[in-house]
C-alpha cells in the first residue's frame, strides 16, 4: 500500500517519528451493519511499508483514488485507499509502546545501560481536510485556546506508560465523521490524521503518527475510481482505509449524532459513569462534551477590550512631578471629552428627535394610502395589503423600539455622565487644589516651629494635627485621582462603551426578529412585485401601441379607425349604467341613467352567433360590412336591398355618434336649419330598435324611446338642407339623422336595412300558427305580456331577441313589471318575483341598509326606497309612517305599483346609504348581532334626526337651498338627486315660482310629456302597448305630497292622466284600465294590411302634422 518513513517531508503511507516510542500495530477499519472491512498492518518491526488487504471471505477489491491535493504536484502523484461512506464506519487502532535503551559509547559500542521507561502525557487524536489544517489545529489553535479537545476535530485518546515492562500494547476505537460539512474535490471527504503528544515543558504539541485516506460520497464519479488492488506498494501513496493511519481518507455517510468517548465505539451502549478513560494533562476528561457527527461551527470571535486589573492602576504612591503631570494631561484630555461629549449628546438627541419625526410622517403617509384606498383601491390596495399594512409594520415597530431604547441607553446615561462627571471635574480640581494649598501651608508653618521651643504637650498636638491634615489631603488626592482615571481609560469610559454595546445589541437582535418576521411575508410580497411587474409590461406594450397608432393619426388624412373586434366580442356589455349590475359601475353612476330605465339590453348577443358588430367613427368598434352600392333615393320598408349574405337569425349591431335635432321632426322648421339647433346624439342599432341617448360624456340618458324598426324604414333624407343626412320613417314621426361622411351614412343606412329586414323575417316566421289554439296562445301571451299577469315578463326571461314576433315592452333597469297601469300588482301567481328582482338589480339589496345583515332581508321601505331585515323593519315601524313606511315584499305584494317598484329598482340601498350616510363613520355602524337598542338609536340617528346627511355646498350642488334643488332634480328627472333634496327636507309640495306648476305635475311631465300633437291618432296610440312608470312623482307622493285638485296649465302625457286619475281612485272615461290595445301581431294578414294601410294615411310629422313628402309605396 505504500511505505513508511519517519521524516514528515517524505510522501510516505504512514509516518511514524519514532517508533520505538509509539507505532501503530493494525488498524481494522469495520462497517458493523455490513460485516466487512479492513485490515491495515506494517511489514515489520521496525516498520519499512504498510498494506491493506479484506478477509479471505471477502473478494471485493480495495480501490483507491489519486490524491486530490498532493505535497508535491510536480512529483510522483499519490494515491488514497477509498473507503465507501454507505454506513457507520470504526476505526480500531492498536499501538506499541517500548522502553527506550541508551548506548554507552565510553565503554563499548555495544554496552547499553537500563531501559528507560516510555510515557506519552495527553495523547490526542487530530483530523482534518488536509496536512496544512491539521498543523494549523496543532499550533495556531492550540496557542489560542488550550482547551484543543474541544474542536469538533480533536478526541482525547490519553496517557500512556510502559510502567517497567520492555513494551505495552493498547487500543483505542473511533467512529469516522467528515471532517466538514462540504465534499472535496472527487466526489468525497479527504481525511489527514495525526496523533499528537503534548509537551508540558514547551506547551506544545508534537506528532507521533499521521496518515491519510479518502471516504467517497455516495455518488462517487466513475473518474476517480482505480482498479482494484490488495496491496499497493513500492510507490509512495496514502493510507486506503476509512479509519486507517494514513494520508487522506474521505467519508461520506450521512450525518449522525457523534457518540464522545475515548475507549470505544460500544461505549454509546453504557452508562458514561461507568467508562474509564485517563485523566488527560491539559483538561478534565468530564469537560469532554458530546459533538455531532459534523463539524462544529467556527470558533466564537473573540474581541479584546482593554480592561485594567485591581492593583494594576497607574496611580502614582507620593504626590510630586509625576503625579501632576499625570493630573494635567487627564485635565486636559477632560475638556476635550467634555466638548466631544457635548457634540456625541447634541447628536444623539437630534438623531432621536429625528427618528420620532421620521416614524410619525411614516405613520401619516401609511393612513393616507389607507384613505386614498377607499377611492382608488386598484393603484394603492394591494401594496397596502402585502407591504405596508405588515412589512412595513415590523419595519415601524422596529425604529420605535430603536428610537426608544436610543433615549433609554445612550441619551439618558451619557447625558448623567455629562452632567454628574464631566462637568464636576472642574469643581473637583479646585477643591483638590485648594485642599493641597492649605495642606503645604500647614506642612510649612509645621516645619517652621522650633525644637527647643516647643513644649512636649503643644509637640504632640501639632503632630497629631499634622497627620490630620496630611490624611484628609492624601483622601482628597486618593478621590481626585480616581475620579480623574476613571474618568479617562476607567470606569466611566467602560460605562460609555457598555451603553454603546448594549443599544447596539438591542438593535441587531430586534432587526434579526424583525427579519424573521418579515420573512413569513416575503413569498406575498415577492407576489406582488411579480404581478406588478408584469402588469408594467403589459402598459409598456400599449404605451408603445398607442404611439404607434398616434403616428398612424399625424400622417393619415383619413379618419382614424380602430380595429376590427371579432364576432365572440359581441356579448360583452358595452354600456353598463344599471344600479350595480357590474362591478366596474361606479358610485356616482348608480342613479337611473334615464326615467324609464331605459338602459342598453346587451346580453341577448350571443357569442357564438356571427353578428355583426358595427359602429360609426369614434364608436366601439367598426363596421365589417362591405362598401355599400349605389344608394337609391327610396329605401324604405317596401324597397329593401339586400346587402350581405348573413342569414337572417344573425344579430346586427352598430353604434356610434350621429347629429339630430332635439324633437323627432323638427327638420320641417325652417328656424333649425341653423347649427344651433342640431345635437349630436349616442345611437345604438341593436335588436331590431334604434336607441338614442344624449348626455353620453357623463352618462347614457335616454333621449326619446327606442324606435322599433319593424314598423319603421330608412333611406337618404330629401331635399335635406345639410349633407350626410338619412331618415328614419316610422308611424308617428319622421327622425333625420346626420353622418360624419357619406360612407358613414351609407353604412348606418345598409345597417338598419339589414335590421329591418331580420326583424321581419323574424316576426313572419313566428306569426305562422299552426293551430286555432296556438294562435290564441300567442294572443293570451302577448296580453299577459302587456298587462304583467304571467310568468313571461319574469327577470329571467327578459333577454328577447331579435328574432322574436312577440313586441314585447321595453325593458328597463332589472326587467320592469306591468305593461300598462293597473289598480293591482299582477304578482299573486309569483309573490317572489318582486323580492327577485330587487335583488338581482342590485347586489348591495341583499343585505340589509341599516345593518348590513343577510338574513331575511325580505321587508322595504317604500318612501325611503331601501330593503330592510325583519329586525330593522321592526325599528322602521316604531318610526312612524311619516319617516318610514314599512311593507313586505313577500306578504304585501298587491302595494307594489309599477311606481314603486321602479322607485325601489333605481334607488336601492346603495343609492340611499350614499345620500343617508354620506358623513357616517362606517366603523360605528351596528352589525347583524346588534342589539335592539343599537339598532334603534342608529336609525332614529340616521333617519328621523339625519345627522349623517351632507349638508348642502357649492360642491355638492349650485343650487342655495333644498327646494331649488327638489325642483332641478325633478325636471332633470334625476331621482337621486331628488332623493338627498328629500334628506335635506325639502318641501315635497313645493311650487316652481317660475310658472307656478306643483311638482307632483313636473315630475309626472318630465317622465311622460304630451304628444306635440294635439288629437294623436288612435292607431299611434295603441301602437303603444307600453306602460310609463313615475318613479319620481312617487317618491313625492310616498313622502307627503297631494295630487293638487287642479290640473296644470299644460297638458300631461297619456299616462301621466292615468296616474293622476289612479291616485285620485278614479277610472278614465270611455274604457277601462286593464283593457288590452289590439296588437298588429294578433290580426290576420289582411286586417293587418288595412291597419297598415289606415297608419300610413293618419301619419303626420310630430311638429307641424303635416303629410310626409313622400308616402311609401303600397305593398
Amino acid at each position: 500500500m505504500g511505505i513508511v518513513s519517519s521524516k514528515p517531508e517524505e510522501a510516505a503511507a504512514l509516518y511514524l517519528r519514532d517508533q520505538n516510542r509509539l507505532s501503530v500495530s493494525s488498524l481494522v477499519v469495520t462497517n458493523p451493519r455490513k460485516r466487512t472491512s479492513v485490515n491495515v498492518v506494517p511489514n515489520a518491526f521496525p516498520a519499512t511499508r504498510v498494506s491493506a488487504q479484506k478477509p479471505l471471505s471477502d473478494t471485493s477489491p480495495i480501490e483507491f483514488v489519486q490524491d486530490p491535493e498532493p505535497s508535491n504536484p510536480a512529483g510522483v502523484p499519490n494515491f488514497l485507499v477509498k473507503l465507501s461512506n454507505d454506513d457507520e464506519l470504526i476505526f480500531s487502532f492498536t499501538f506499541v509502546m517500548r522502553q527506550t535503551q541508551i548506548v554507552h559509547a565510553a565503554t563499548s559500542p555495544d554496552a547499553l545501560s537500563a531501559p528507560i521507561d516510555t510515557s506519552i502525557s495527553g495523547l490526542t487524536y487530530v483530523y482534518a481536510s488536509n496536512p496544512r489544517e491539521v498543523e494549523n489545529l496543532v499550533t495556531r489553535e492550540f496557542h489560542a485556546d488550550p482547551n484543543l479537545h474541544r474542536n469538533a476535530n480533536v478526541a482525547l485518546v490519553g496517557d500512556y506508560s510502559t510502567g517497567g515492562s520492555p513494551s505495552v500494547s493498547f487500543e483505542w476505537t473511533w467512529k469516522w465523521k467528515p471532517p466538514k460539512p462540504a465534499e472535496d474535490r472527487g466526489g468525497g471527504w479527504r481525511n489527514s490524521c495525526s496523533f499528537v503528544e503534548y509537551d508540558p515543558r514547551a506547551h506544545r504539541l508534537h506528532t507521533l503518527a499521521s496518515f491519510s485516506y479518502f471516504v467517497a460520497g455516495i455518488n462517487l464519479r466513475d473518474d476517480v475510481r482505480i482498479s482494484p488492488a490488495h496491496a499497493f506498494s513500492g510507490t509512495p501513496a496514502s493510507l486506503s482505509h476509512p479509519n486507517s493511519p494514513s494520508p487522506p481518507f474521505l467519508l461520506a455517510s450521512p450525518p449522525k449524532i457523534r457518540v464522545a468517548s475515548t475507549q470505544s465505539v460500544d461505549s454509546r451502549m453504557t452508562v458514561p459513569d461507568i467508562i474509564d478513560e485517563p485523566v488527560s494533562p491539559l483538561v478534565p476528561t468530564s469537560e469532554i462534551p458530546l459533538t455531532p457527527g459534523f463539524p462544529q461551527a467556527r470558533e466564537a470571535v473573540k474581541v479584546d477590550v482593554p480592561c485594567p486589573k485591581p492593583g494594576e492602576e497607574s496611580m502614582v504612591s507620593d504626590d510630586g512631578p509625576v503625579f501632576r503631570a499625570t493630573l494635567k494631561a487627564l485635565e486636559q484630555k477632560t475638556g476635550n471629552m467634555r466638548m466631544q461629549m457635548k457634540k456625541v449628546l447634541k447628536k444623539a438627541e437630534h438623531a432621536h428627535s429625528c427618528q420620532i419625526e421620521a416614524n410619525d410622517a411614516f405613520l401619516a403617509f401609511v393612513d393616507a394610502l389607507r384613505e386614498a384606498a377607499s377611492t382608488n383601491a386598484n393603484a394603492v390596495q394591494p401594496a397596502l395589503e402585502h407591504y405596508f399594512d405588515k412589512i412595513a409594520r415590523e419595519i415601524l415597530s422596529y425604529e420605535r423600539q430603536n428610537t426608544y431604547n436610543l433615549q433609554k441607553i445612550i441619551i439618558e446615561p451619557v447625558t448623567k455622565l455629562y452632567q454628574v462627571d464631566i462637568k464636576q471635574a472642574e469643581s473637583k480640581k479646585r477643591d483638590f487644589e485648594e485642599e493641597s494649598k492649605d495642606y503645604y501651608a500647614y506642612v510649612s508653618r509645621y516645619l517652621g516651629q522650633r525644637q527647643d521651643s516647643v513644649k512636649a504637650k503643644k509637640l504632640a498636638d501639632a503632630d497629631s494635627k499634622y497627620q490630620n491634615k496630611r490624611r484628609n489631603f492624601e483622601l482628597k488626592r486618593f478621590d481626585y485621582s480616581s475620579f480623574m482615571q476613571d474618568l479617562h481609560g476607567g470606569r466611566k469610559e467602560q460605562e460609555v462603551l457598555s451603553h454603546l454595546t448594549r443599544f447596539a445589541d438591542s438593535q441587531t437582535r430586534g432587526f434579526m426578529v424583525t427579519a424573521k418576521k418579515i420573512e413569513a411575508f416575503l413569498p406575498q410580497l415577492e407576489a406582488l412585485s411579480n404581478e406588478v411587474q408584469e402588469a408594467d409590461k403589459e402598459y409598456q406594450y400599449q404605451r408603445r401601441e398607442r404611439e404607434e397608432k398616434r403616428r398612424l393619426l399625424e400622417k393619415s388624412n383619413t379618419p382614424y379607425k380602430e380595429p376590427e373586434q371579432s364576432s365572440t366580442t359581441s356579448n360583452i356589455p358595452i354600456i353598463s349604467a344599471t344600479n350595480g349590475n357590474t362591478g366596474n359601475t361606479s358610485d356616482s353612476d348608480l342613479g337611473r341613467a334615464d326615467s324609464t330605465g331605459s338602459q342598453l339590453n346587451v346580453g341577448s348577443v350571443s357569442a357564438s352567433s356571427a353578428g355583426e358588430l358595427s359602429r360609426s367613427p369614434g364608436s366601439l368598434g367598426q363596421t365589417v360590412m362591405g362598401s355599400p352600392a349605389a344608394v337609391s333615393k327610396f329605401k324604405g320598408i317596401r324597397d329593401l336591398e339586400e346587402r350581405d349574405n348573413l342569414p337572417p337569425a344573425v344579430t346586427h349591431r352598430k353604434e356610434g355618434l350621429l347629429w339630430a335635432l332635439n324633437r323627432p321632426g323638427g327638420h320641417v322648421d325652417p328656424r333649425n336649419l341653423n347649427k344651433q339647433g342640431w345635437h349630436k346624439f349616442w345611437i345604438v342599432l341593436d335588436q331590431g330598435k334604434l336607441s338614442e341617448y344624449s348626455n353620453w360624456k357623463q352618462k347614457l340618458d335616454l333621449h326619446i324611446d327606442p324606435i322599433d324598426l319593424r314598423m319603421a324604414s330608412v333611406r337618404e333624407a330629401r331635399n335635406a338642407e345639410r349633407r350626410f343626412c338619412f331618415e328614419v320613417i316610422t308611424p308617428s314621426f319622421k327622425r333625420v339623422y346626420q353622418a360624419t361622411s357619406e360612407e358613414d351614412m351609407n353604412s348606418w343606412i345598409t345597417s338598419i336595412n339589414n335590421a329591418l329586414q331580420s326583424a321581419m323575417e323574424g316576426r313572419s316566421y313566428q306569426g305562422k300558427p299552426t293551430s286555432s289554439n296556438g294562435d290564441s296562445s300567442i294572443k293570451r301571451d302577448i296580453g299577459s305580456v302587456l298587462t304583467g299577469k304571467t310568468q313571461s315578463l319574469s327577470h329571467h326571461n327578459h333577454h328577447s331577441t331579435a328574432s322574436s314576433g312577440m313586441p314585447s315592452r321595453r325593458i328597463t333597469v332589472g326587467a320592469r313589471p306591468s305593461a300598462v297601469r293597473t289598480t293591482s300588482s299582477g304578482y299573486d301567481e309569483h309573490p317572489d318575483r318582486v323580492l327577485q328582482m330587487v335583488r338581482d338589480n342590485d347586489q348591495g339589496n341583499l343585505w340589509c341598509a341599516d345593518c348590513g345583515s343577510g338574513s331575511k332581508v325580505e321587508w322595504v321601505s317604500i318612501n325611503l326606497g331601501i330593503i330592510l331585515c325583519i329586525e330593522c323593519s321592526g325599528i322602521h315601524r316604531s318610526l312612524g309612517t311619516h319617516i318610514s313606511k314599512v311593507r313586505s315584499l313577500t306578504l304585501d305584494i298587491k302595494s307594489f305599483t309599477i311606481d314603486i317598484v321602479e322607485l325601489l329598482l333605481l334607488i336601492g340601498n346603495r343609492v340611499s346609504n350614499m345620500i343617508w350616510e354620506a358623513k357616517l363613520d362606517q366603523s360605528t355602524k351596528p352589525t347583524g348581532q346588534a342589539s335592539r337598542e343599537q339598532r334603534l338609536r342608529f336609525i332614529t340617528s340616521k333617519y328621523a334626526e339625519r345627522l349623517f346627511v351632507e349638508p348642502i355646498s357649492p360642491t355638492l350642488s349650485r343650487y342655495g337651498t333644498a327646494d331649488e334643488n327638489l325642483l332641478a332634480g325633478i325636471k332633470k328627472n334625476e331621482i337621486q338627486q331628488v332623493l338627498y333634496a328629500l334628506a335635506l327636507k325639502a318641501n315635497p309640495n313645493t311650487v316652481d315660482k317660475m310658472r307656478g306648476t306643483h311638482a307632483v305635475w313636473l315630475a309626472l311631465a318630465a317622465a311622460d310629456p304630451a304628444a306635440p300633437s294635439p288629437t294623436p291618432s288612435k292607431a299611434a296610440t295603441e301602437s303603444e302597448g307600453k306602460s310609463v312608470p313615475f318613479p319620481v312623482a312617487e317618491l313625492l307622493v310616498q313622502n307627503g305630497a297631494e295630487i293638487p285638485a287642479t290640473m296644470p296649465a299644460f297638458p300631461l302625457g297619456r299616462f301621466a292622466q292615468l296616474y293622476v286619475e289612479q291616485k285620485r281612485g278614479r277610472t278614465i272615461t270611455g274604457g277601462s284600465i286593464d283593457a288590452v290595445p289590439s296588437l298588429p301581431g294578433n290580426m290576420s294578414s289582411a286586417e293587418r294590411l288595412q291597419r297598415e294601410k289606415e297608419a300610413r294615411l293618419q301619419k303626420r310629422v310630430s311638429t307641424g302634422g303635416r303629410l310626409a313628402r313622400s308616402p311609401i309605396p303600397e305593398r
